[in-house]
């Protein structure tokens, strides 16, 4: 699958959007390394972010989506793993989550 970037600006030239989605399809969030999806409010503070892989709301290393305050206080946040909404709690706990906190521990380990 290829990837693109596209940015979208607000009429003062400050970036309102950024998205990485599927080459022809810009509604096909993907992203692996980072956020698939990012809005700014006109001032270019962030507004909010969201982590989608396979366009599927998806992070393992914190909240899939969080929402920021003009002052870039958060708002809220959500989890997800493969498109699945849940608690924090049931984020924590989750075995793929787990899974990929004793894979990362190794990694670092070996390093």
């Amino acid at each position: 699958m290829k990837i693109k970037k596209s940015v979208k600006y607000h009429d003062n030239g400050n970036t309102w959007k950024e998205l990485w989605h599927k080459e022809g399809d810009e509604y096909h969030y993907h992203k692996e390394d980072g956020p698939a999806y990012r809005s700014f409010y006109l001032n270019g503070e962030l507004a909010y972010e969201e982590w989608w892989v396979n366009n599927k709301e998806h992070r393992m290393d914190g909240p899939a989506s969080a929402y920021y305050n003009k002052d870039g206080t958060i708002l809220f946040e959500k989890y997800h793993i493969n498109g699945e909404k849940m608690s924090k709690e049931e984020w924590e706990d989750h075995p793929i989550r787990q899974e990929y906190l004793i894979k990362e521990a190794m990694k670092e380990a070996l390093e």
